[in-house]
């Protein structure tokens, strides 16, 4: 059996249903590229919190323009609601701390993407104020805690000094890359976020096929360039790589490991990168109220390429 074969018979026996797409790229070459569910190379898959990862691309490239002074920069420069005095320790919530998941802001994150809070604020209809109201609880930069309040902050952020964030991430990432995607969703108090107003919001706009997620592994593979052309500066991307301070398994929104890191979206969205191996693993899958995650996949292909 080929490559492609064993994985598709692995997938079989574990009756991965809602997979729809697996592809395995080493050195250049497509081990295995393999569609289900009558998905296809031009099928687009939702991205969930893969997004959160090319916001932090997209953080790094602000960072080379010029268009942010440094990762210490209060975020409260970029955000008039984090300046009104709401909480005492608004103006110490930095960039850095957003990237990091480490604002301090409270957070439950609910069971199985089902979270109240975030509820909560879509119903406030102005996010930026319903997250400014929410406690400080953390000393800026001493806890990682995963939630989406952090992110949505970043991108008001980069939406302060973009411009237009979703137009200014087509031009200066996507378009590079060859990807093409529709706008992300914008909420009504302007913050553009790529999974939507609600579990009812049509997601596709921003969703991507398996290769372009793979193009997005092979830009940071090579460390910020592809096909010869800087587009991540090379600096920021070591840091976004390495772990935080207040958590060894995660950096600059991407997911780390032993030996390898990862943008990594609910529901078995994954983009997995072993630099040490030059292999890139991409998985798409349709989200279910059970949040799977497919990650064995991944191991039994590198098992398979005598790697673990």
């Amino acid at each position: 059996m080929t490559f492609a074969e064993e994985i598709n018979g692995y997938i079989g026996r574990k009756r991965y249903r809602l997979i729809n797409s697996v592809l395995f790229w080493q050195d250049s070459e497509i081990l295995a590229e393999n569609y289900y569910n009558g998905f296809t190379a031009q099928s687009r898959n939702v991205l969930r919190s893969v997004a959160k990862s090319i916001m932090s691309l997209t953080a790094g490239i602000a960072l080379d323009r010029g268009l942010l002074p440094g990762l210490d920069a209060p975020a409260a420069d970029y955000i008039p609601v984090l300046r009104e005095g709401r909480d005492p320790l608004h103006p110490l919530i930095t960039v850095r701390h957003l990237l990091t998941m480490t604002s301090g802001i409270y957070w439950n994150g609910g069971i199985h993407y089902h979270c109240p809070m975030m509820e909560q604020m879509r119903r406030s209809g102005n996010w930026l104020s319903h997250i400014a109201d929410c406690a400080v609880t953390d000393l800026p930069g001493t806890r990682c805690n995963y939630k989406e309040f952090d992110v949505i902050l970043l991108a008001a952020v980069l939406e302060a000094v973009c411009g237009d964030l979703y137009g200014f991430i087509e031009r200066e990432l996507y378009a590079p890359l060859g990807i093409r995607s529709g706008r992300w969703y914008k909420s009504p108090c302007g913050v553009c976020y790529s999974v939507g107003g609600g579990e009812d919001a049509d997601e596709l706009p921003s969703a991507l096929t398996a290769r372009e997620m793979l193009q997005l592994g092979r830009l940071c593979l090579d460390g910020g360039t592809f096909e010869g052309q800087r587009i991540v500066p090379e600096k920021y991307l070591r840091e976004a790589l390495s772990p935080s301070s207040a958590d060894p398994g995660y950096g600059f929104l991407f997911c780390l490991g032993d030996g390898w890191y990862a943008f990594r979206g609910y529901g078995g969205q994954r983009i997995y990168v072993f630099p040490e191996n030059r292999l890139i693993a991409v998985i798409q899958a349709t989200p279910s109220p059970r949040g799977m995650a497919y990650d064995d996949v991944i191991q039994h292909g590198r098992t398979l390429l005598g790697l673990s």
